[in-house]
């Protein structure tokens, strides 16, 4: 049977309580996918101390950042950047253990993470196969959240690679180098790169010469967890005294810049001034990584002063929580200014709800006028579209129903699948020496 070894610094974390990002949940869910139908013997490698799901042979890499959390996601720049490394050389110090064990050429190695992976390089001499899973493009992410566009992924990625000829690359901060020469080692040692929209893919093959003809577009679709038997799912409306008439927004995701909340209530302090009819919003999630404790104190701020609109922050939700703010809700609101697919986008999707989007990386390719609005990430613009969308409550229910109709095409389990094939055909050398045979379903490039 095929080896499949899944590298994740994110795994091993109970997600219902540690706010980790959907990179952990897509991870987690395809072990759990993968366990049931048995496609392959599983080794998992992360950085927490419980396995992602019973049953599945569990490495757990140890690593330690003395005075900070042991949570990553509460991690410093600098405690950040200490785990990469020590999660890197760990996993990499594993694979070579395991490779004096097994054949390593019929093992793949998928890499769920980028920065924080293995020395691609030294994987790839030990005969390994493997693949990297691209749920963020570090480098574009630069781009447009730091940089704001004004220098785009493809002329950075140029930009480092100059460096690297003349070995000035040496000479960058160390969280610089993760970024950069990370993505660089992964597109060029690794044989297949997936991701989950066209636009990522377009943008990564613009800025990676090595990239072309190993991408592959895998929509990971709407990721729900099942509920367990008997679970309650509370009155979300009844709880803060929401009148039945009163418009509902909700939007969930990490606090974190990239995210957007920011924008959207600058939308809401100009509804504030225009209209008349009151709202609640949620924006639930918890301050994660690097920058979120001081950009939640931001958002906390832009909320004072708001009158006819009521703003509530309920923390990281999970479960049955989770599933109460989207049904208490009218419309979803995904303001990012990056992401690259939003799976939190296609989950409210699958719950009935229509949804207000800026045009991030996978909008134009889960978002249709029929049951949403795609706008620019600018404050006006998600007032425009609020009006819009909140003008006609009917037509909103009916727009949500469209948007389920929608969603029940998004199967998770289908994007398993086809991983899962290509893991097969690359552990298999003869096959994957005769090339692949895309899914028509999943677009190659």
């Amino acid at each position: 049977m095929t080896t499949a070894v899944i590298v994740g610094a994110h795994l091993g974390y109970d997600l219902s309580r540690v706010p980790l990002g959907g990179g952990g949940a897509v991870a987690s869910a395809l072990i759990a996918h993968w366990a049931r139908e048995g496609t392959f013997d599983l080794l998992v490698l992360g950085s927490g101390p419980i396995p992602p799901v019973d049953g599945v042979r569990y490495v757990r890499v140890e690593w330690e950042v003395p005075g900070e959390p042991d949570v990553p996601s509460s991690l410093s720049m600098r405690g950040y950047a200490s785990f990469c490394v020590q999660f890197s050389q760990g996993v990499t110090e594993h694979l070579r253990r395991l490779a004096a064990e097994v054949d390593p050429t019929s093992v793949c190695v998928v890499h769920n993470d980028v920065s924080e992976a293995p020395d691609f390089a030294a994987i790839r001499a030990l005969g390994y196969r493997q693949i990297g899973i691209f749920h963020v493009d570090v480098v574009d992410y630069v781009s447009r959240v730091y940089l704001r566009g004004a220098v785009r992924a493809p002329r950075l990625a140029w930009a480092y690679r100059g460096l690297e000829r003349i070995g000035g690359h040496r000479y960058l901060p160390l969280i610089a180098r993760l970024i950069f020469g990370k993505q660089e080692e992964c597109v060029r040692h690794c044989d297949l790169l997936v991701v989950p929209s066209r636009g990522m893919a377009e943008v990564l093959q613009r800025s990676y010469p090595a990239a072309r003809g190993k991408v592959r577009v895998i929509p990971w679709g709407a990721l729900v967890d099942p509920l367990p038997p008997g679970a309650g799912i509370p009155d979300i409306r009844a709880r803060h005294g929401i009148a039945p008439h009163t418009p509902v927004l909700v939007t969930l995701s990490r606090i974190s810049p990239e995210k957007g909340q920011d924008l959207l209530l600058k939308a809401l302090r100009i509804w504030e001034r225009k209209e008349r009819e009151p709202l609640v919003v949620f924006i639930c999630g918890a301050p994660a990584f690097m920058h979120g404790r001081r950009y939640f104190a931001r958002l906390q701020r832009l909320s004072r002063g708001l009158r006819r609109v009521r703003v509530h922050f309920p923390g990281y939700v999970a479960g049955a929580e989770k599933r109460a703010y989207l049904r208490a809700a009218d419309l979803y609101v995904f303001p990012s200014r990056h992401e690259s697919y939003g799976l939190t986008l296609a989950e409210a999707m699958a719950a009935g709800l229509p949804v207000l989007t800026t045009d991030h990386r996978s909008a134009r390719d889960l978002v249709r006028p029929q049951f949403g609005a795609v706008v620019r990430p600018r404050p006006r613009d998600l007032y425009r579209g609020l009006v819009e969308l909140l003008a006609d409550r009917g037509r909103l229910r009916e727009m949500g129903e469209r948007a389920r109709e929608f969603a029940t095409g998004l199967g998770f389990g289908d994007a398993a699948r086809a991983l899962a094939r290509l893991i097969v055909a690359l552990a298999e050398w003869e096959a994957a020496a005769r090339g692949f045979v895309p899914d028509a379903r999943f677009p190659v490039e």
